[in-house]
């Protein structure tokens, strides 16, 4: 297996032009039917760079924020901002107006960046804020189509017409970056679940992409493509996907929008080797018949996080895999933004039904419970140690760190236990934890027994307020079939599976379950239901 340097002293620019892996792969991008070479993305950066700082005065220790989808403009800007040494603070691309302002100023931002799709707002006059065209870079076809469905044009200056030089000579080469410096901000419910705004530096970003080996099946110079449908605010997105990509010279299939449909046409067609996304994404897949019935044979590697995927899913997943000649598998991970994304996962050479992972290199698990570790097989709070840490939170007093025997570990708020190999298995989180007549109730096993039934596509379990008992269960689900049919097999397969407390006491069945902006079921909401 490869192993791969970093510096403490580059920065994410520096990182992706070293090339680590000495690649030769010349398309950097692919975004609906137009490809990028390497070259061409360098060259634009450094434009970028340049007019950032010429036109806004950007530099060392200011922030830019950017509310933008998966598109090459994002990924210029991005660089762009950490080639100068600014931080870059990344929204969702549906956050409201008012809530994006309140992140910009939170951050301190000088420069806000929206796609051209996003609603009209007001800035304050101390912010400059640019628009980019979201079909910009798309192929003929593609930007014809984006350009006739969009409802939105404004007269603000548009971020693309920062990509013209105007200078001569040499650019100007990458600020430095000190090292404990914040480089990227991304928003999170943070350990508590409460919102945050996470500081990382560029060493954390760094050294988990050169870790790729680590969690990759083969030697990575047999990989050429990745398929990027997750965004780039969240920390897997913009590390395992973009950042990964780039330091290691792998093409970028870039996707603005999650569409079953074109994402099966898209990585086919293509051929992409790495598939990465939550476990929507998978669910729908299964139901494209030009995925499923399709040539997967460059398929070498999937993951799924962000949410527990279920036995069942990623069954039928690796079912299609098998039948399409692929010899990957689909494999769970876990991490926290505290952390980037992934710090344990399963992987090709580590992997066990039903875990979440095995820790990658130079990270350490403890389970503890009352201030002591645990013994494999005993549930308690899920403890980390990794060199991936956050910097901090941004206007937050919260410390979700213990130092134990002189080493740090972070206290994730997640339930779970170690087996004897050394294999984590989540069980909830803390926060979500039913305690129903005083004995814990954990949600994600209501839910995994809820998903054996067939039609039943999601489920999530709530606690629900009960005078004798203090919480009890009750089951939403979005199913497929007869309703009464479905509760009454449920119930039963519950019944089963369950201790009797975990038992729900109410089955809801709708054809469709809140989601939250990255996919995830929307539990708040559910909750808020019966508050």
């Amino acid at each position: 297996m490869e192993k791969y340097t970093v510096q403490p002293q580059w920065s994410m620019y520096d990182a992706v032009k070293k090339n680590l892996s000495g690649g030769t792969n010349r398309t950097a991008v692919s975004f609906y039917g137009r490809k990028l070479s390497f070259e061409k993305v360098f060259y634009l950066i450094d434009v970028l760079a340049e007019n950032f700082a010429r036109e806004y005065k950007l530099g060392a220790g200011d922030t830019i924020t950017l509310c933008m989808p998966n598109a090459p403009s994002a990924l210029l800007a991005f660089y762009a901002a950490n080639k100068l040494g600014a931080a870059v603070n990344l929204a969702h691309p549906y956050l409201p107006p008012a809530k994006l302002l309140e992140s910009a100023a939170k951050t301190k931002s000088k420069l806000l960046v929206v796609y051209d799709s996003y609603p009209a707002f007001a800035a304050p006059e101390d912010l400059a804020v640019l628009e980019s065209d979201n079909s910009r870079f798309m192929g003929a076809a593609a930007k014809a189509y984006y350009r006739l469905a969009s409802k939105r044009r404004t007269a603000r200056k548009k971020l693309e017409s920062l990509l013209v030089r105007r200078a001569r000579g040499a650019f100007a080469p990458a600020a430095a970056f000190p090292c404990g410096k914040a480089a990227v901000c991304l928003a999170s419910g943070g350990t508590t679940g409460n919102p945050k705004i996470i500081l990382h530096g560029n060493y954390t970003f760094n050294l988990l992409c050169a870790k790729a080996p680590e969690f990759l099946r083969y030697d990575i110079g047999e990989y050429r493509a990745l398929y990027n449908v997750l965004p780039i605010f969240h920390g897997f997105g913009l590390c395992i996907n973009m950042h990964m990509c780039m330091m290691m010279r792998k093409t970028n299939i870039m996707c603005a929008k999650f569409s079953a449909k074109s994402a099966a046409k898209q990585i086919v067609k293509e051929r992409a080797n790495i598939l990465t996304g939550v476990p929507t994404m998978y669910l729908k897949l299964l139901g494209e018949k030009k995925f499923v019935n399709a040539d997967l044979s460059h398929i070498k590697d999937a993951f799924v996080g962000g949410d527990s995927a279920g036995e069942e899913l990623i069954s039928r997943f690796n079912e299609v895999l098998r039948r399409g000649g692929s010899p990957a598998r689909l494999y769970e991970g876990y991490g926290l933004t505290e952390t980037v994304t992934v710090c344990v996962v399963n992987t090709a050479r580590h992997n066990k039904a039903g875990s979440i992972g095995y820790p990658l290199s130079d990270t350490k698990i403890a389970v503890v419970k009352d201030g002591k570790f645990l013994p494999a097989g005993e549930v308690g709070e899920i403890y980390l140690s990794t060199p991936q840490f956050m910097l901090g939170y941004l206007e937050d007093g919260a410390d979700p760190f213990e130092e134990i025997g002189g080493v740090k570990w972070l206290k994730t708020g997640d339930y779970g236990y170690l087996d004897e190999d050394g294999f984590l298995f989540f069980k909830q989180r803390i926060k979500n934890m039913i305690k129903v007549s005083g004995v814990p109730v954990y949600p994600s096993e209501v839910e995994e027994a809820a998903r054996q039934v067939a039609g039943v596509k999601k489920a999530c379990a709530v606690g629900v307020r009960d005078g004798v008992k203090g919480q009890r269960v009750k089951l939403y689900v979005e199913a497929e079939g007869n309703a009464e049919e479905l509760v009454r097999e449920i119930d039963r397969v519950c019944r089963e599976k369950l201790i009797s407390y975990a038992v729900p006491k109410e089955i809801v069945v709708r054809e469709k379950l809140p989601v939250s902006l990255i996919g995830k079921i929307d539990r708040k909401a559910l909750e808020a239901e019966n508050a």
